[in-house]
């Protein structure tokens, strides 16, 4: 053990053991007296007044705490210390400093139009409806332009939007003027890619769901550019929304329009097939042939009838060989081989030969016919009332862009916000210095 590794005791320790010796000195006066040996009568009061050694000479040697040689800390500058402070300057002040020198110096004004549009439909206020009917309306109108204003929403922010400003806002040119600064100008020499992901850092929209209201900021090196990029997205915008309305409503009505053109052209056909089945037979309705015959038949049973009781009153009369009894028989027996001869024309043909279908035969072929017919007609009228409705609901969706704060020219560039983006860069590489260093010191202790 070295000198170098004694610590001496501090002030308070040193008093202490002052105020011990005096007690000591004190003690080994009071001893001597007692004894005899002191040559001169010296009051107790008086003792403290007695001269003693000086403190250097009478102290003892003061306690002494020793450290273990690997707990000194030597009072010099380690290395580690000068690579921090060195790595604080290189990764904190350097790019914060560089930043606001671009800032300061380099940037360029940026102007931003600001603009709020919201998608609205037609309300429907033509009748009266119920309260499920109601909702169920509201809420489909809601639904409708929730979803159309994220298609808006994605189309501004989209290719098709650049295309369409490249093509018609002279896009390039009002990105790429020489006056701007070399970060924020745009290379129109870059791909749709690019020529996108430009137009995403340069141009922003929000949709809140709250209230449906969307806004739209867009940014340009000189107010007038940023005004005529901002009405012309909003133009092509009210555009989307007109052709998504149309499209939709245009849908509607042809998917309605296609089934009236079926059941029309399913109408047409049966009652084609209604009048080449009546020109085959000849005959304008079967049924009416049934009915006419099925008259005859009775007509002949009433006759049969009356002649069966004249038959019976003249046979009380007369006897059964007389003349008259004979021709009431005859003439009944002729109405009996009639009335069997009409009844067999029903399920016989009339010629007697197969190739001519029985009454009863087309007549259930005409029932069939009838009733594709009936049926035709009723789903071409259905169909019919369905159109007229969906014309009328076509109506009431349509959807239109509602534009109530339209960007100006503006007079102060806004952008780039430099305290702001300067505040990100320190505190960033502050966070991620502060990291590595840490990172570091950990490292360094589990190795020493």
């Amino acid at each position: 053990m070295t000198e170098k590794n004694l610590v001496p005791l501090p002030d308070g320790d040193r008093r202490g053991a002052a105020r011990v010796s005096r007690t000591q000195r004190r003690e080994r006066y009071l001893a001597e007296r007692r004894q005899g040996t002191l040559p001169v009568e010296v009051d107790d009061n008086d003792i403290q007044e007695v001269p003693a050694p000086s403190q250097e000479a009478q102290l003892p040697a003061a306690p002494t705490f020793v450290l273990p040689p690997r707990v000194q800390l030597e009072k010099t500058r380690s290395t580690f210390g000068r690579i921090a402070r060195l790595s604080f300057f290189l990764c904190v002040l350097l790019p914060v400093v560089v930043v606001a020198l671009f800032y300061a110096f380099m940037a360029s004004p940026q102007y931003a139009t600001t603009s709020m549009f919201a998608v609205r439909g037609s309300a429907d206020s033509s009748g009266a409806m119920d309260g499920a009917g109601l909702f169920a309306a509201a809420g489909g109108s809601v639904g409708g332009e929730i979803a159309d204003s994220f298609i808006v929403q994605e189309y501004i922010m989209s290719r098709a939007m650049v295309e369409d400003l490249v093509a018609e806002a002279n896009f390039l040119e009002v990105y790429s003027r020489p006056g701007a600064d070399p970060y924020y100008r745009l290379d129109p020499s870059l791909p749709i890619e690019g020529l996108v992901e430009y137009w995403n850092m340069m141009a922003s929209v929000e949709y809140t769901l709250e209230n449906g209201i969307m806004t739209l900021v867009v940014r340009a090196f000189r107010p007038s550019d940023a005004e005529a990029i901002t009405r012309k997205v909003i133009e092509k915008s009210e555009a989307l929304v007109n052709e998504i309305s149309m499209r939709a409503r245009e849908d509607s009505v042809r998917a309605a329009q296609r089934e009236v053109d079926l059941a029309e052209t399913r109408y047409a056909d049966a009652r084609k097939a209604v009048a080449s089945y009546r020109g085959v037979t000849q005959e304008i309705s079967p049924e009416k042939t049934a009915e006419a015959r099925q008259s005859v038949v009775g007509s002949l049973e009433a006759e049969v009838a009356q002649l069966e009781s004249q038959l019976t009153a003249l046979r009380a009369t007369m006897s059964d060989n007389s003349p008259r009894v004979t021709y009431v028989r005859n003439q009944l027996a002729a109405l009996r081989n009639q009335i069997d001869a009409e009844r067999r024309r029903v399920s016989v043909a009339d010629d007697g030969s197969a190739e001519e279908a029985v009454l009863t035969e087309r007549l259930s072929r005409y029932e069939e016919l009838v009733a594709e017919r009936e049926f035709a007609l009723n789903q071409y009228q259905s169909s019919y009332e369905t159109l007229e409705a969906a014309r009328v609901e076509a109506l009431k969706q349509q959807r239109y862009l509602t534009v109530f704060v339209r960007g100006e020219a503006p007079e102060k560039a806004t952008f780039p916000e430099a305290l702001r983006w300067i505040a990100i860069v320190g505190v960033t590489c502050f966070f991620v210095w502060g990291l590595c260093i840490l990172v570091a010191a950990a490292i360094r202790d589990r190795t020493a």
